[in-house]
């Protein structure tokens, strides 16, 4: 399977751009995973300003919709519309989740580097 693309790097945007500013409604959604179609002709529709989570049994293909989303695998999902995709699996280490979250936001760890940095030279004289 290495023609499929992997799940970009999670990275936050800030400038989100015009295609956050509308609904998505997409009819006709077929996705088919390994010869089984997980959706048929399904309607796609999530809404401005709402928060989604998906729900149900282990294989059904929750990962699956996911991630065609993520690689712009849905045909007409509207493109500039930044998704953030964290993997459900990940090696421990000392970080907290929040942690883990934040240091996705490379503008707020570039604004906190110079912050720092600024500091530091006023503290130096």
């Amino acid at each position: 399977m290495s023609h499929k693309r992997k799940i970009p790097p999670p990275e936050v945007i800030h400038e989100k751009g015009y295609a956050f500013n509308q609904d998505i409604n997409i009819l006709g959604v077929t996705l088919i995973v390994g010869g089984k179609a997980l959706l048929d002709s399904a309607t796609l529709k999530l809404t401005r300003g709402k928060k989604y989570g998906l729900v149900g049994r282990n294989g059904i293909g929750k990962t699956c919709l996911i991630n065609a989303i993520s690689k712009s695998e849905i045909e007409k999902f509207p493109q500039g519309i930044h998704i953030l995709q964290v993997e459900q699996e990940v090696e421990g280490d000392d970080m907290t989740v929040l942690q883990h979250i934040l240091s996705c936001d490379f503008e707020r760890e570039a604004l906190l580097e110079e912050m720092h940095k600024l500091t530091n030279m006023d503290e130096e004289g």
